[in-house]
């Protein structure tokens, strides 16, 4: 990524004397490898990734493979322009640092932490179908482009004719209506996903909008409901549990009333 001294490599990650004994293993064997320079480093990933060549594409070297497998692969939420790799540097340099930090730390994170979750929101869910369905049309699209042209034919191919303008709508709509979320290109088939908004009243309808459904399966060994904690105080429903779950969601909802009835 262009940082080739070690002493810039470790005054990135830190200078202090446990931080370096730990990461010292990483820089002998670049030693033992002979990867002193920028190109080495690039030529020994680009021996241990599989090439990928496009039909009609121009055929590119083996650091060329490995300098956009860096560029867009690893870490994909950093940005990279002109191949200057500068913020991804200090990103992983960080992330290195605070995984030698959180070793012999016996301070165990708070799961229940609002900090600590990841959520897949409404947007990203559409986005996925979205896409799905849009390479899913011009694949179609294409397969009947290949079947037309290369016949001999006296008008012209018309690509509009041959278009399912609603092909994409149907397909929201079904996913939005049934709530089943089946994309085969990203591995997921959920079901439930949306459901119908209760609006019996304004606290109902307000829980059910901050509520959240948790992935793991019910035959899967969990340690027990998650508590609510005060970092995901008006973020999530407090009347609900904050995994979702049915089966854990039946103590929960007394419990709560009555201490808020016994505080007001």
């Amino acid at each position: 990524m262009g940082v080739e001294s070690d002493q810039e490599i470790v005054q990135m990650i830190g200078t202090e004397e446990h931080v370096m004994a730990a990461f010292a293993p990483s820089l002998e064997e670049c030693h033992k490898a002979q990867i002193f320079t920028q190109t080495q480093a690039l030529k020994y990933v680009g021996n241990k990734v599989r090439r990928q060549r496009m039909w009609g594409g121009p055929k590119k070297t083996k650091m060329e493979e490995a300098r956009e497998l860096l560029a867009s692969t690893v870490l994909t939420h950093v940005p990279v322009k002109e191949f200057n790799f500068r913020a991804k540097c200090i990103y992983m340099a960080v992330m290195i640092r605070r995984v030698i930090l959180a070793q012999g730390n016996n301070k165990v994170d708070d799961r229940d932490y609002y900090g600590n979750k990841r959520l897949e929101l409404a947007g990203q869910l559409l986005s996925l179908l979205f896409e799905d369905l849009f390479k899913k049309f011009n694949s179609e699209l294409k397969k009947i482009a290949d079947q037309v042209i290369p016949k001999q034919r006296a008008a012209q191919f018309d690509v509009v004719k041959h278009m399912r303008q609603d092909q994409i709508t149907n397909g929201m709509v079904n996913a939005i209506s049934t709530g089943n979320w089946s994309l085969k290109r990203f591995k997921m088939d959920r079901q439930g996903v949306t459901q119908v908004l209760s609006r019996l009243s304004y606290i109902s309808a307000l829980g059910m909008m901050t509520r959240i459904s948790s992935q793991f399966e019910k035959t899967r060994k969990v340690s027990g409901p998650r508590s609510l904690q005060p970092s995901q105080w008006g973020m999530l429903c407090p009347s609900d549990t904050p995994e979702g779950e049915v089966n854990i969601t039946y103590l929960p909802f007394p419990v709560s009333f009555i201490f808020f009835a016994y505080a007001l």
